[in-house]
Formats: C-alpha cells, structure tokens, sequence
C-alpha cells in the first residue's frame, strides 16, 4: 500500500479490497436506512454529520469512521455486526 503526504499528516492509499468493502457498506447502509424510512438528512442530524457525508458514505466516496459504527446501527436499530454484513448463523 502506498502513502500519501498530506504537509505533516501521512495518509495511507486505500486498497481494492477496502475500497469494495466501504462500497458495500454504504450500500447496506442506504438500504436499511430507506427500509426504515428514514432520509438523509435525519441519519445526518442523528449522526451530528452533514448530508453530504451521508450521501458519501452511502456511495463510498468516504470511509465510514469506526467511531461512528455504533451511532449508525443504533439509528438502524440493528447490530453492528449486522450493519457490517455479519449475520451470526442460528443453530
């Protein structure tokens, strides 16, 4: 992977794979939110984010931060591991 300089800060490039992953996320993410009926500009006012984040994280443009994981699933009303596509198997 490479790095970006960004002046002091250094980001680092971000791979295929994450690249599909934050694409999918978002995706889910737009999905359930349209399931419960809710727009983007609540999610946004719910998460203290702007609009355009939202619309950013629904079509993968930007990463979804980890630290926002819990407020997203609990505006879902879901679980984290479901948000991530991880759905524990009944047995």
């Amino acid at each position: 992977m490479r790095q970006l300089s960004l002046g002091k800060m250094t980001a680092m490039a971000i791979s295929d794979d994450d690249r599909e992953f934050f694409i999918r996320l978002g995706a889910r993410i737009a999905e359930l939110r349209k399931a419960k009926n809710i727009t983007q500009i609540q999610m946004a006012e719910l998460l203290g984010v702007s609009q355009q984040t939202i619309n950013s994280y629904e079509v993968g443009r930007r990463r979804v931060p980890v630290s926002a994981l819990p407020q997203l699933a609990n505006a879902l009303m879901i679980s984290i591991e479901e948000l991530l596509g991880n759905h524990a198997k009944q047995k």
